[in-house]
């Protein structure tokens, strides 16, 4: 499904970069930024993304559904 963005992903991708201090430890942080990235092209940056999201939550099923995300990619 591709995501649509009023101003487009770059413009989302800076939003949310702006937001990194205070949510960069956050799982669904990453997670967003990854599939921004992947929608810039930036696969491997968002692989990063990707991979860092699961280790920052503690709950089973947001780290099962964010490592399928990842072999999805």
């Amino acid at each position: 499904m591709a995501l649509r963005y009023v101003a487009g992903p770059q413009a989302a991708l800076s939003a949310v970069d702006e937001l990194a201090e205070p949510l960069s430890g956050h799982h669904l942080w990453h997670a967003t930024r990854a599939e921004l990235l992947r929608d810039l092209g930036r696969a491997d940056d968002a692989r990063a993304a990707d991979a860092r999201a699961p280790k920052l939550t503690a709950n089973p099923a947001e780290q099962s559904l964010l490592r399928q995300r990842i072999n999805w990619a």
